[in-house]
């Protein structure tokens, strides 16, 4: 099951890649004046993550940082691709009867992610949309459990490490970009959701464990080569 995760995953990032790139190679044959632009950068975000289980558990909503390094291409007038690399914090806060502090379950994962890059308009300041899917890979977890819990009411997961599960879904947002010459400072808010569980279709205490959450994300981008 984890090879074949692990080979859907790539498999839409590099569709994701392959496409985006013939769309820039043939964007460049029919225009002489837009000049083809490379970016390399760092980015810094907050996401507020919560996991999609059935059964169902209440929930809180639990915050944690995203920090990661961008590439980005651009081969066609407001249309280009944008590659990431990052250590995203993920996982989920447990709301508990009569307690003041929530179980919680943090997941440190590397992500690989494969946007297409839309940009609208050509003043200093323009909008953007982004499109694309990630691949994750488990690093770390760490688990909170309430001092003041009982044994008796714990899950049968608390103290368990949780299944090293490669995660793969799709991710979409919108944003502002401010061009500022060689540097180019992006503003964005996304959407995730994992196409795969956190626990294993196999395991019986859930029918699903697909997290979600939303990233608010401040990118710094200095222009390599390539012109206006």
């Amino acid at each position: 099951m984890l090879i074949k995760a692990c080979w859907q995953g790539v498999s839409t990032i590099f569709l994701w890649v392959f496409l985006l790139l013939s769309t820039t190679l043939v964007a460049q044959e029919d225009s002489t004046a837009f000049r083809p632009q490379t970016y390399f950068g760092v980015q810094y975000g907050m996401n507020w993550n919560t996991v999609m289980f059935s059964p169902q558990i209440d929930q809180a909503t639990l915050v944690a940082n995203r920090i990661g390094a961008v590439f980005r291409y651009v081969g066609q007038a407001h249309l280009g691709i944008q590659l990431e690399v990052a250590y995203d914090q993920r996982g989920w806060a447990e709301t508990l009867e009569g307690l003041a502090t929530d179980y919680t379950r943090e997941i440190d994962y590397l992500e690989f992610a494969a946007f297409s890059h839309i940009s609208i308009g050509n003043g200093t300041v323009r909008p953007l949309v982004l499109l694309g899917s990630y691949l994750s890979y488990p690093i770390g977890q760490t688990e909170t459990i309430p001092a003041s819990l009982d044994a008796s009411l714990y899950q049968d997961y608390y103290q368990e490490l949780l299944p090293e599960r490669l995660q793969y879904g799709l991710a979409g947002g919108l944003g502002l970009e401010v061009f500022l010459d060689r540097l180019t400072l992006q503003l964005d808010g996304r959407y995730r959701s994992s196409l795969g569980g956190i626990f294993s279709s196999s395991d019986n205490r859930f029918i699903f464990s697909n997290s979600q959450g939303f990233t608010a994300q401040a990118s710094v981008l200095f222009r390599i080569f390539g012109g206006k």
